[in-house]
């Protein structure tokens, strides 16, 4: 997955964990779902646990340039474990999904 997702190291619960970062995996996924529905989706219905599968960390989204809505905004970017990577792609169920999980395997 490191060829294709940017990999960090992150603190999650007092552990230095490999994550990457859920947008990134969604574009990468090419999901039909919009970037919330999915992510928020795909935690409850698998039982993803705050602070042990994934952090939330606050940021502030960048400006489309020439858009009305010039400003800033918060927000929610999920930094997720390599093994939440792994199933969140397996369940994609598509050909993108396979790529990531054979690379996350590496």
């Amino acid at each position: 997955m490191s060829n294709l997702i940017n990999i960090e190291t992150k603190n999650i619960n007092g552990a230095l964990i490999q994550t990457v970062n859920a947008r990134d995996l969604h574009q990468f996924l090419e999901v039909g779902k919009d970037f919330t529905t999915w992510v928020k989706d795909r935690i409850n219905q698998y039982g993803f646990v705050e602070n042990q599968d994934y952090i939330i960390v606050e940021n502030l989204s960048s400006p489309k340039s020439g858009s009305a809505k010039s400003r800033q905004r918060p927000m929610k970017d999920y930094c997720i474990s390599i093994d939440m990577a792994k199933e969140l792609s397996m369940v994609e169920r598509n050909e993108k999904g396979k790529q990531a999980t054979s690379f996350a395997q590496n």
